[in-house]
């Protein structure tokens, strides 16, 4: 924890900037875990029914369509990020983004759940990627300049690494609200909510305006609490785009950092998709249980924060990640081993899975973002600027589009090694090759320069 003489916001300031990591948490979340899901359902085993029926064709299909608004928000994250750096107004550069741009996301995150065609459509897929592309792209809007306040709000690397876990605990909280609530809601009504039919009006309805409007309030905290420090010549950036972005590059510590941003968004985002899939189809639950699963990991990470803050103070923020990403890389593969153990049910044997995965995910919630805010503050050394956005929206470029491939590599192993009770390889498979993934990305972090 940062002490006095490292502080430069109050309780108050901490809080009404890191509560809006809640809608970090809650708006992406609620589609990461369960849009595949909802599209393009696992089917019954054999001799049951169920009211989830297939929106489109294949599973691959819905990824893509999900995926495009991702590699939307992916391509507009640098120059939102550059509009921001060069911004000048009454709020400052990033408030007026966060004020305007948070409704409409909130919106087009409710709309992508109506489809209009009630079964298999290609009209379904277009639908959904049309309002992920506003839902995305505004997300960056939004979600850019927001995370570009953390470095310029305060100096101090402790208070920064304080700030930087109160954000994870709001993030966390926004997960671990999907993630319990998400599930029970689907399942309780997942048939029909309120005398309508269930392709009318059902959970997964409810979930999407319950996390998204939730969201919305969350980012109102900082929009209207927040007080941007005042203008300094620092903040007066006069490179044009293309020389800011190849200023990016030249800075020794970025490719480094975004091979663990980058590459462990995909790890983590296929793991999310999968476990509706894992706990339905291959440990024998329901949609509630994937909650459960969700909780276990979420407030397994919550937990650890403080074990998290410790350390990285104590023994460098690279050493840390990078043991957390490496226990990753081990954990996952052994999802290909749930139900086979010999001991413990199905589910129980999920359960002690899920929990071992804790502190990598722990540590990679903490941890990126005063990383960034380090990398941040080098720049202006080899620049004289203070260009907090356009590196948070070269990060995006990058892991924004990583979080739609993690869509099509489940989808793609679904349709062609299955996701049913008689043919669930295609999610056993999901655990290997995002533990690969994480593998990948520790290697490409060995040359990142920074300890502490």
């Amino acid at each position: 924890m940062a002490s006095d003489k490292e502080r430069a916001l109050s309780s108050w300031e901490r809080f009404a900037y890191s509560i809006a990591n809640f809608g970090v948490g809650t708006v992406p979340a609620i589609i990461s875990s369960w849009a595949l899901y909802y599209f393009s359902p696992p089917d019954p085993a054999p001799g049951e029914t169920s009211c989830l029926i297939s929106y489109v064709p294949l599973a691959i299909i819905m990824a893509v369509a999900l995926a495009i608004g991702r590699v939307g928000e992916a391509l507009i994250n640098p120059f939102i990020g550059d509009w921001s750096d060069k911004t000048r107004s009454k709020l400052g550069r990033r408030i007026p983004y966060i004020r305007y741009g948070a409704p409409v996301m909130a919106i087009a995150a409710i709309l992508v759940w109506f489809p209009p065609i009630m079964g298999e459509s290609w009209l379904n897929a277009i639908w959904v990627s049309f309002f992920m592309i506003i839902m995305s792209m505004s997300f960056a809007v939004v979600v850019a300049p927001y995370l570009s306040l953390l470095p310029e709000l305060t100096p101090h690397n402790g208070e920064r690494i304080t700030l930087s876990a109160w954000m994870a605990v709001a993030e966390t909280a926004g997960v671990l609200a999907v993630g319990a609530g998400a599930g029970y809601i689907i399942e309780a009504y997942k048939c029909g909510a309120f005398g309508f039919g269930p392709q009318q009006f059902n959970g997964f309805h409810i979930a999407a305006i319950l996390f998204a409007g939730s969201g919305l309030v969350a980012f109102m905290f900082t929009g209207f609490g927040i007080k941007e420090k005042p203008w300094t010549e620092a903040k007066n950036v006069k490179f044009s785009f293309r020389q800011g972005a190849k200023e990016v590059f030249r800075n020794p510590a970025f490719l480094p950092y975004m091979s663990i941003a980058a590459l462990m968004r995909i790890s983590l985002d296929m793991v999310i998709v999968a476990i509706p899939y894992v706990a339905t189809t291959i440990l024998g639950g329901k949609e509630s249980d994937a909650s459960i699963i969700m909780i276990i990991v979420t407030v397994g990470a919550m937990l650890l924060f403080p074990l998290v803050n410790y350390l990285s103070n104590k023994y460098g923020k690279k050493l840390i990640i990078m043991i957390g990403v490496s226990g990753f890389a081990i954990i996952l593969p052994l999802v290909i081993t749930l139900g086979k153990w010999g001991f413990l049910t199905p589910m129980g044997q999920g359960y002690v899975l899920f929990l071992l995965a804790t502190f990598p995910v722990s540590a990679f919630m903490v941890l990126p973002r005063p990383m960034l805010a380090d990398i941040i503050d080098h720049d202006e050394k080899l620049t004289g600027y203070r260009r907090e956005a356009i590196y948070n929206g070269m990060e995006g470029l990058f892991s924004r589009s990583a979080s739609g491939l993690a869509w099509v590599l489940c989808a793609l192993l679904f349709d062609v090694f299955g996701k049913s009770a008689d043919q669930p390889l295609g999610i056993y498979l999901i655990g290997p090759m995002a533990g690969f993934v994480a593998l990948i990305s520790v290697i490409g972090f060995r040359n990142y320069p920074f300890k502490q």
